[in-house]
């Protein structure tokens, strides 16, 4: 009797153990048989189609950066220093005067080099000559440019005997780029769907998008230059007039797109 109650709980725990076995057996190879389906899946190639587009956004530079200077000259070091800071300094309050901040103006070059008389062989110090440049910021030139041309027309008649250019550009070019950016990848949306229609497929889901090098930045303009020679640009004169125009900000997307 008791050798019939032994029997059946092992009985039970072979079933058990059996059944155990084909579970993970079961298990395994539906796992094995997920790996091989992707496996080939991923070997098979993709149907994609890929559209290049260019995205352009015009605008009106609304930034204008002026660099002024002011070259002086005399007998020694010290006097042409004393003279061209005494001059930029008197440029510089004008500027402040109309409303620009100290954080838009800087500094950009002071140079203080001898002049020589390589006359008859030698190599003699006659003087010395300064020269040193300001970069001023002027916010807004798109709305009106009447303060840009009364700071290029103050400062030439406080001391500025040199005017390297003025560049128009943006304040904030990342955001103008990044409308350029949605503009390129909705115009390549539009191409891959002409011609998915044209060639009687569906569009799928976009698999990538990338950037050409090709769009760039806003490359700023110089509009105005004057030469070095100074001596009628410090006379009283009349503020030029200068016109922003646009600039054209571009971007070339490449979208790669699911066809079925």
């Amino acid at each position: 009797m008791d050798s019939q109650n032994n029997t059946f709980p092992r009985a039970l725990i072979w079933l058990l153990g059996i059944f155990l076995i084909l579970v993970m057996v079961v298990y395994i190879g539906d796992k094995a048989f997920q790996i091989s389906k992707q496996a080939k899946e991923s070997k098979e190639p993709q149907k994609t189609i890929s559209i290049s587009a260019e995205g352009k956004v015009k605008a009106v530079p609304d930034l204008a950066v002026v660099n002024l200077g002011v070259i002086t000259q005399g007998t020694t070091a010290a006097e042409v220093q004393d003279q061209n800071s005494k001059k930029i300094n008197q440029i510089i309050d004008f500027v402040k005067q109309q409303g620009i901040n100290k954080e838009d103006i800087s500094t950009s070059n002071f140079n203080i080099y001898p002049q020589y008389d390589y006359r008859n062989g030698k190599n003699n110090i006659t003087g010395y000559q300064a020269n040193q440049t300001v970069s001023i910021k002027v916010r807004g030139v798109d709305k009106s440019t009447e303060a840009l041309g009364k700071i290029i027309d103050g400062a030439t008649n406080n001391g500025a005997n040199e005017v390297n250019g003025v560049s128009l550009s943006f304040d904030d070019p990342d955001n103008l780029k990044e409308k350029a950016r949605e503009n390129a990848i909705e115009r390549a949306k539009q191409k891959a769907q002409e011609m998915a229609r044209v060639a009687g497929l569906t569009l799928g889901k976009v698999v990538s998008v990338s950037e050409s090098n090709m769009g760039g930045y806003p490359v700023p303009m110089a509009d105005v230059a004057y030469g070095m020679g100074g001596a009628g640009i410090a006379q009283k004169s009349i503020s030029p007039n200068i016109e922003p125009g646009t600039q054209d900000i571009t971007a070339q997307m490449t979208v790669v797109f699911e066809i079925k």
